[in-house]
């Protein structure tokens, strides 16, 4: 247990780092390889492309949609324990897919069951890092997150092999004892404990500012004054943050088409499966490289952290299109190369950009809701490529859509430049004078008001609160 008067910084803020990294290299980079077994089931049950989808999309729009249910957990216990408790969880749904006959059954216990348990492991490990650090948070992130791309380098690879050598089935059995892995990751959450500098303040403290702005739904139902807090659901009243989160469904949408048909559709133009498998490795490890190093850059560059956010959509929306005119196992390396550093450059930006439009002390509840809307997207992206193949026989299409949806996002994005004589600090990240803070940094019940450099928090790490600025 650690107790200190503001953000370490490092320490063992770097354990969590690892922590995390490990969390994304079992939890979210499974998803991405999860495109091997794709043929494997289509071959098995006889079913559709669409219907086949919808095993991995489920699997990832539950990791995702579930995150506000592990924010409220982790609020009511502690992070620790809820990312070792989503260990065993994704274990057990894992285990029972051996038994699978259909491709309901592992919609169910694949998609539902094991993206609960990944759930639980996914957003409080995010979080956590968001408590540690605040002006290397991009740094620590992009390190963190880097896992799904060395995950994808790993286990496409391995999971081709242990199906070649054990059948679908067996494979996903061993993974499941792979999973169990989550709860060492969980150990290494210390709860963090936080000082109050302003404990005697005479403002509004942030609790009574919620409850003056849910009165009315205290006053008709006093359990729905309980579920405000838990969930956070006034962040879903600032425009900045549901704009945010508007163009990431879009973005989201476009970026899930790929995982899951990017093997088939190498096989489809008389690439071997081994080789095939490859592809997604080859995106992994490009992203494990660029993830962190972007990280870095953002964090020193004189560049907004939102243009920077912006190029690697972009970048992203081009390599969708190139995928289609890329007709030699050569020229899709390439894609996967500029792929994996375009993914590289955005992602690591996600969490600290979620935290800019909600507030460093509502982390937990913006990742939790941010992941919301990307779940809506995993759910709605992989089966709508599905289809699309379904009605042209080929995936061609299917990466065009993609790529729409993604410079759909990117215009949306536009809505949060600062308008002209509204300008951001470059370096510091703290808002220029002539900007409100309670457009970017800070919104609880619509007020805008100064806040405190930290507070109290419980072993629960309820409501923790930090410094603001970037």
């Amino acid at each position: 247990m650690e107790s200190s008067g503001k953000q370490p910084e490092g320490g063992w803020g770097w354990m969590v780092v690892f922590g995390t990294f490990l969390v994304h290299v079992m939890a979210i980079g499974s998803y991405r390889s999860l495109g091997v077994f794709y043929v494997e089931f289509r071959e098995v049950f006889h079913e559709s492309a669409g219907n086949t989808s919808f095993i991995s999309s489920v699997f990832i729009a539950t990791i995702l949609m579930c995150s506000p249910i592990a924010s409220a957990l982790s609020n009511l216990t502690s992070c620790r324990t809820v990312v070792m408790a989503g260990g065993v969880i994704s274990a057990v749904g894992l285990g029972v897919s051996y038994f699978a006959q259909s491709v309901v059954h592992l919609i169910i216990t694949i998609g539902l069951i094991s993206g609960f348990g990944n759930s639980l492991m996914y957003s409080p490990s995010l979080a956590m890092v968001g408590k540690y650090f605040d002006k290397r948070h991009a740094t620590a992130n992009g390190i963190a997150i880097s896992g799904t791309g060395v995950s994808m380098f790993v286990l496409s690879p391995l999971f081709q092999f242990l199906i070649d050598e054990y059948r679908w089935n067996g494979a996903l059995l061993i993974y499941g004892a792979i999973s169990l892995n989550g709860c060492v990751c969980g150990a290494l959450l210390r709860p963090l404990h936080l000082k109050d500098a302003d404990k005697d303040n005479d403002g509004k403290s942030e609790d009574e500012e919620v409850a003056d702005s849910s009165k009315t739904c205290k006053t008709i139902i006093p359990f729905c004054q309980k579920v405000f807090e838990t969930f956070d659901m006034t962040l879903l009243k600032s425009r900045h943050f549901l704009v945010y989160n508007l163009s990431l469904f879009g973005l989201t949408l476009g970026n899930a088409m790929i995982f899951v048909h990017l093997v088939a559709h190498a096989q489809a133009l008389g690439v071997e499966k081994t080789q095939a498998a490859f592809l997604p490795s080859i995106l992994g490890i490009m992203e494990a490289v660029a993830r962190p190093i972007s990280g870095w850059l953002s964090d020193r560059l004189p560049v907004r952290k939102l243009y920077f956010y912006m190029v690697g959509c972009v970048g992203l929306a081009i390599c969708n299109i190139a995928i289609p005119h890329s007709p030699t196992y050569a020229a899709l390396v390439a894609c996967m190369v500029f792929y994996g550093i375009s993914s590289g450059i955005f992602y690591p930006l996600i969490a600290v950009l979620v935290r800019k439009y909600s507030g460093g002390s509502r982390i937990s509840g913006g990742l939790g809701w941010a992941f919301v809307f990307q779940g809506a997207a995993y759910l709605l992206g992989q089966p709508i490529a599905g289809w699309l193949y379904d009605a042209t026989g080929n995936y061609d299409m299917s990466f065009y859509a993609a790529a729409t949806f993604i410079f759909v996002s990117v215009v949306v994005l536009l809505l949060l430049v600062p308008k002209k004589g509204k300008s951001w600090a470059l370096e510091s990240g703290k808002p220029a004078a002539d900007v409100p803070h309670d457009e970017c940094d800070r919104v609880v019940g619509l007020q805008a008001r100064q806040l405190p450099d930290v507070t109290v928090t419980t072993e629960g790490q309820t409501n923790p609160a930090f410094q603001s600025e970037m």
